[in-house]
């Protein structure tokens, strides 16, 4: 009883055997520690037999020598409903796979069409969708109702007066009515130029407007530079405009450290792989291996679509470069440069383009606790007017 469980756990095969030496290679094969059993002869040069599933093995080695030839006839025992199933199994998932592809084809968002709009208000619409989460290749499962997207697109955007908004299919439909505006041009509204801020006036452009600052007056933030009411005490008001260039003060302040810290990558890279589906990240590849030391990630995702439409699911790579840490330090002047330059750099980008850095002067230059303290003041000019709209009755 136990010999047949333990036969029926490795698994057994019937064997045909044909050759004219059929005894002398049944002897051979049993002193190599074969177990036959089952044996039937069918004809003078054929057999039919059973042999554990180890033992082919051995016959297959001795079969030539012997000059017998040899055909599997059936099996028994788990390895052979092991594989039964397997090829089951593997026609079951290839089905759940189907299912699963047609499930998320069928819940994808494949267009939105927007109708009744100017092109600018229609940008407006698709952007807010698209923060919505609702954007051509997303699931539609956990997006919102149309009714909450309508209502949030006109709670968002002003020149909305109407838009509704329906699911048909795998697609949005979208069709809005826009606010009619009826401003005032903003060329023609009556004004006044103000300091946008504190400085000296170097010189007066004034197209428009009555002049109310001269040459070297020192001015607040806010104070008038020109009034667009032309005559005092008459209610005559025009647009103001023109250019008021004034001289202003940056103060700019910046601690340099003197040790500088470069991080070097060699080109070393271990890459991870995984599924997104929605926002479900399925790991493939890559996701067991250990990151020693420093890296730096770099992450990429693949943009695959279907006659222009992108597809729910893509493959996202995760790139880990090692990275090697290296120091330096620089003397004061070297720092004293590098701040010069960089303060320079980061006021140009603050400024307008038309301003000018006229003058630069270093207020304070110190080291301490490793670092080096730089305060600089430069001299600029600027054109420091704005408009201010008024009414008549200002």
């Amino acid at each position: 009883m136990m010999k047949n469980q333990h036969d029926f756990f490795q698994g057994s095969i019937t064997v045909q055997v044909e050759g004219p030496l059929i005894e002398p290679f049944l002897q051979a094969c049993t002193k190599r520690g074969c177990q036959i059993t089952d044996m039937k002869r069918i004809g003078d040069a054929v057999v039919i037999l059973t042999i554990r599933l180890k033992d082919w093995k051995v016959l297959r080695e001795l079969r030539k020598k012997y000059r017998c030839k040899l055909s599997i006839k059936g099996g028994k025992g788990v390895p052979f409903i092991v594989r039964h199933l397997m090829r089951r199994v593997s026609v079951l998932l290839a089905f759940v796979a189907a299912i699963v592809v047609i499930f998320l084809l069928a819940n994808t968002l494949w267009s939105i069409k927007v109708d009744g709009l100017s092109p600018e208000l229609k940008a407006d619409v698709e952007g807010k969708l698209n923060s919505y989460g609702v954007s051509p290749g997303k699931l539609t499962i956990g997006m919102k109702d149309p009714n909450e997207i309508q209502q949030q697109l006109l709670d968002d955007i002003p020149d909305l007066l109407w838009i509704g908004v329906k699911k048909q299919g795998t697609s949005y439909h979208l069709y809005g009515v826009e606010k009619i505006r009826h401003d005032t041009d903003k060329n023609t509204r009556p004004s006044n130029l103000v300091a946008s801020k504190k400085g000296m006036i170097i010189e007066t452009f004034i197209k428009k407007g009555r002049p109310m600052v001269a040459v070297y007056d020192v001015v607040d933030k806010g104070q008038i530079l020109a009034t667009g009411q032309l005559v005092e005490e008459e209610d005559t008001f025009v647009h103001s405009d023109g250019e008021v260039i004034a001289e202003t003060w940056y103060r700019v302040e910046q601690d340099l450290p003197m040790k500088q810290v470069l991080m070097l990558t060699d080109g070393t890279v271990e890459s991870e792989y995984s599924l997104k589906v929605g926002k479900l990240t399925i790991p493939l590849w890559g996701f067991w291996k250990g990151k020693e030391g420093n890296f730096r990630e770099e992450t990429h995702s693949s943009n695959w679509s279907i006659f222009g439409m992108k597809i729910p699911f893509h493959i996202k790579t995760v790139d880990h470069y090692s990275i090697d840490q290296k120091s330096y330090e620089s003397s004061k002047e070297e720092l004293e440069d590098m701040g010069l330059s960089a303060a320079r750099s980061g006021l140009l980008q603050e400024l307008d383009e038309e301003a000018e850095i006229k003058e630069e002067k270093v207020l304070h230059l110190s080291e301490e606790n490793g670092k080096v303290k730089l305060i600089l003041l430069y001299k600029v000019y600027e054109n420091i007017a704005v408009t201010k709209y008024i009414s008549q009755g200002d």
